[in-house]
C-alpha cells in the first residue's frame, strides 16, 4: 500500500526550536527533483557509495580566481588512529600532490595540465624494482660520459659475460685504464688498454706459453 501527500506550494519540516533533528525511516528514500543540502556537514554512513555521475566537482561555487585560502582541494583517506593520507590540487603551485603520511606532499604532474614525460624531471629518482631497459640501449647526449659510481666500500659487479665490441684506439683519459676491444695483435687477445703513460694488448695464456718458450 502506498500513500500520497499533495501540496501545492513549499512544505517544511521543522524539529520544535530549530534544534532537534528529523529522522525517515524506509528500506530506500528517492528524491525526483534536485537535492539541496544547506548544512555545512554531510555524512554518509553507507558501507559503498555508487555514484553515476562521470565528474565530481570540489569547492564548487568558488568566486576566486583559483582555490582560495588554503588554496588546495582534494580528496582526504581516514585511516582511523594512523595518520590519514590523501591527494589534492595545490593551486599555489599549480600541481597534482599526494601524502603517504599526512605530512609531506610529492608532487604527481609537472606542471598544471602534464604529467612527468623524462626521468630528468623527477630530481630523486628511485628504483622500487629491477630496471628492464626493454630493448632499449642506455646512451648519453653530446659525448657525455655514463658514470656508475657505487657509494662508499660498494662495488660495481656485473653478473655476466661482458661484451666488447671492436674498436679504434682511443685516446687516454687522466686517471683512468681504458679496456677496448680490436683485431686481435700479437697478444692474441684482441683486449686493449691505454693510460695517460702507455698502450698494449692484454696477452691471452697460449701466447704467453710461446712468449715464454722463446725467450
Amino acid at each position: 500500500m502506498s500513500h500520497t501527500q499533495r501540496f501545492s506550494d513549499n512544505y517544511k519540516l521543522e524539529s520544535i526550536g530549530g534544534a532537534g533533528t528529523v529522522e525517515i525511516e524506509a528500506t530506500s528514500l528517492t528524491v525526483t527533483g534536485n537535492l539541496i543540502v544547506a548544512g555545512t556537514n554531510t555524512a554518509v554512513n553507507s558501507t559503498n557509495l555508487d555514484i553515476a555521475d562521470k565528474t565530481i566537482v570540489l569547492n564548487k561555487g568558488e568566486t576566486g580566481a583559483g582555490v582560495t585560502s588554503p588554496f588546495h582541494s582534494g580528496i582526504e583517506i581516514d585511516r582511523g588512529t594512523l595518520t590519514n593520507t590523501g591527494l589534492r590540487y595545490n593551486d599555489t603551485s599549480n600541481k597534482w600532490e599526494l601524502t603517504n603520511d599526512g605530512s609531506t606532499w610529492a608532487d604527481i604532474l609537472a606542471g598544471a595540465s602534464v604529467g612527468i614525460l623524462n626521468v630528468v624531471e623527477d630530481i630523486t629518482p628511485q628504483l622500487g624494482g629491477a630496471l628492464d631497459v626493454n630493448g632499449q640501449t642506455i646512451t648519453s647526449a653530446s659525448n657525455g660520459d655514463i658514470v656508475m659510481d657505487p657509494n662508499g666500500t660498494g662495488q660495481l659487479k656485473i653478473n655476466h659475460a661482458i661484451s666488447l665490441h671492436n674498436e679504434s684506439d682511443p685516446s687516454a683519459t687522466a686517471d683512468y685504464n681504458k679496456l677496448y676491444a680490436k683485431t686481435p695483435s700479437e697478444g692474441g687477445s684482441g683486449v686493449f688498454f691505454v693510460n695517460s703513460t702507455t698502450s698494449d694488448e692484454l696477452v691471452s695464456k697460449t701466447k704467453a706459453m710461446v712468449f715464454a718458450l722463446i725467450f
